[in-house]
């Protein structure tokens, strides 16, 4: 198996593992209560949706950035919603089945936002992308909305050995993710080097920055669920960029680029999770113990 191949492999697990295990550790009576909350999915979809796009946009058109930086950019910036996200988001003190909520509900949106953003953008740019409806809602079934149904029906029928199954899925995902980024460094590492001038982390950077804003400024009164939105908009899916890419005839250099703005908004959001926990450190306490190995 090609090393590139092997990456594709270990990125699919680690995050199908990683969904799956917070969705062991939730309760669907509990998802299904926060979805009730119309005006803030409202809030949370201009943010990854709306916000994260048009400053993408926006930082393409007034940057000189080499074309497939700029094709990784904005394909990352229509993607939202990695499978990072629900572990992520409950670092800042979130409740579980308040984030599986908003994640699947996201990321089923994602079947018809993402094509119609895609096609929006497409008139301005030499490059037009191809989102099919079908590509898009295959990867949301497979890689978002399958393992949080099987997660929450194995702890209903099953939840005590569902919760330390979790434990289990959290560890091995995270070492499967941890490999996942050796293999990647390894075998990207010189591609990455060569992508990193004319402005390509700055771009990257704001961006991620931006949709931490987004969320800071949408996500409510609330100092969590700030954070939460703001993680939740600022973590894009590589999955789905480099689908898209593929289906347009993308170049090996956009995959290198779509991969490197994964490793720097894991980066950026990491960064605002330890000044989190510095500012308010009972922000992330609130977490019940469960969680703490997300």
């Amino acid at each position: 198996m090609e090393p590139k191949q092997m990456i594709g492999l270990l990125v699919q697990a680690s995050l199908f593992l990683m969904i799956a295990a917070v969705a062991m550790e939730s309760d669907w009576r509990s998802v299904l209560a926060h979805l009730r909350q119309p005006a803030r999915l409202l809030r949370a979809i201009i943010a990854v949706n709306v916000v994260v796009p048009l400053l993408a946009f926006i930082l393409v058109k007034i940057m000189a950035l080499d074309p497939p930086v700029a094709a990784g950019l904005i394909l990352m910036s229509v993607s939202p919603l990695a499978p990072l996200v629900p572990g992520n988001a409950l670092k800042s003190g979130a409740d579980r089945s308040d984030v599986l909520a908003l994640y699947a509900v996201l990321i089923a949106l994602a079947i018809f936002l993402v094509p119609l953003t895609v096609v929006i953008i497409n008139p301005f740019f030499a490059h037009h992308a191809n989102a099919p409806v079908a590509l898009i809602a295959r990867i949301v079934v497979v890689s978002g909305l399958l393992p949080i149904v099987l997660g929450l029906a194995f702890a209903a029928l099953l939840p005590a050995l569902a919760r330390r199954a979790a434990r289990v899925l959290k560890i091995l995902s995270n070492l499967i993710l941890l490999l996942f980024v050796l293999l990647l460094l390894w075998a990207e590492g010189r591609e990455f080097l060569e992508l990193l001038g004319d402005g390509t982390i700055i771009a990257f950077a704001c961006t991620a920055f931006g949709a931490l804003l987004a969320g800071y400024w949408l996500g409510g009164p609330d100092r969590t669920g700030r954070a939460t939105l703001g993680i939740t908009a600022a973590i894009r899916h590589p999955g789905m960029a480099i689908a898209i890419s593929q289906a347009s005839g993308g170049s090996t250099q956009t995959t290198v680029a779509i991969l490197l703005f994964l490793l720097n908004s894991a980066v950026i959001v990491a960064l605002y999770q330890a000044w989190l926990r510095r500012s308010a450190p009972g922000a992330i306490s609130r977490e019940a113990p469960s969680g703490a190995a997300d």
